[in-house]
């Protein structure tokens, strides 16, 4: 098997995010072929993250998410890409690791993963898993980077505003209030205040992606709702506070993700670049030294024709075992000073 037939494989399994028991169950055979050990742990009742070959204390752990974002989409492929839901969002970089896995343990290497449910929502699977003693001096992280190692990634910070209004006849103002207008307003101050530049991670910038509210064209609102994310660049404490200073109270205000941005190791000799999206790193630090790299563009994940390069799949294998080699020289060169 190599890393395509085993892409090919996964994507075949849907594992949309709450769903992902049975690939999870699929790469458990596969790691064990390989003459892998195996351990579950429940994240919930039908779901599990999955450890193999890492009992307590690893060199180097490869990890990555098994859920990928709805809607399922089958594989196909072409002479240059292999296309479907996961493709590059993780499962071609899962099977990229696998690959490196069995070929570093073929040549006597230690090798150990850790793969996590529920990273596309909340990252439960990441916040259960570092309730384990697992610990490891390295664990990098798979996400689509063009096999380029990630110096840094922006911080999230998200939320949920409510207004309340008063529903009235549409035609006469002074009766109602629009719990819809009281929103525009708001989500109006938000996306025109300055949120912050870093050197290396660049402008933070925010997207309102959803908004519901109102009953009726010619009637005033009587609530109304937005969910916005943040990509912040600098202190989410100073973000959060000044999301909480600008709303005071026009609205009520939940907050869901929050993580500050993150700064990543590399070794020395790699290329690098820098991403705005959110990770599991945040949660998996307390584990270990994180890095950040994987084959496929974020540009191609999410979307209806997802996809990854042939190429980068293979050139991931190969990537992943040199930066596993870097990484075990500066454990002995910490070990020896």
């Amino acid at each position: 098997m190599d890393a395509i037939s085993l892409a090919r494989l996964l994507i075949d399994i849907p594992s949309v995010t709450g769903d992902e028991s049975r690939v999870g169950s699929e790469i458990e055979r596969i790691a064990e072929s390989f003459g892998f050990s195996c351990s579950r742990q429940a994240v919930s009742e039908n779901r599990f993250n999955l450890f193999i070959n890492w009992d307590s204390i690893a060199d180097v752990v490869f990890c990555s998410h098994l859920d990928t974002v709805p809607p399922y989409h089958s594989f196909s492929m072409d002479s240059s890409y292999i296309y479907g839901r996961g493709a590059c969002d993780t499962k071609g970089i899962i099977s990229a690791m696998l690959i490196a896995g069995k070929e570093l343990h073929a040549l006597g290497e230690h090798v150990a993963f850790l793969f996590v449910v529920g990273e596309e929502t909340d990252s439960i699977g990441a916040k259960i898993a570092i309730t384990t003693d697992h610990k490891a001096h390295f664990i990098i992280v798979g996400e689509p980077t063009e096999n380029l190692l990630a110096i840094g990634h922006k911080g999230v910070l998200s939320y949920t505003l409510k207004c309340k209004g008063t529903p009235a006849h549409s035609a006469y103002p002074t009766m109602g209030n629009s719990a819809i207008h009281q929103l525009l307003d708001l989500i109006s101050d938000i996306r025109y205040r300055s949120w912050g530049e870093d050197a290396v991670l660049g402008k933070a910038t925010l997207n309102v992606g959803m908004i519901d509210g109102g009953t009726a064209a010619n009637v005033f609102a009587e609530t109304a709702s937005a969910t916005i994310v943040h990509r912040i660049v600098d202190s989410l404490a100073q973000r959060k506070q000044q999301i909480i200073n600008i709303v005071a109270d026009t609205a009520d205000i939940t907050f869901h993700s929050q993580n500050d941005p993150q700064f990543l190791y590399v070794p020395p000799g790699f290329e690098t670049t820098v991403v705005a999206f959110g990770t599991d790193v945040p949660y998996l630090r307390s584990m270990g030294t994180p890095l950040l790299v994987g084959p496929g563009s974020i540009h191609d994940a999410h979307t209806e024709n997802e996809k990854i390069s042939i190429a980068q799949i293979h050139d991931a294998v190969e990537l992943y075992k040199k930066v596993f080699f870097a990484l075990k020289d500066e454990i002995k060169r910490n070990r020896h000073a």
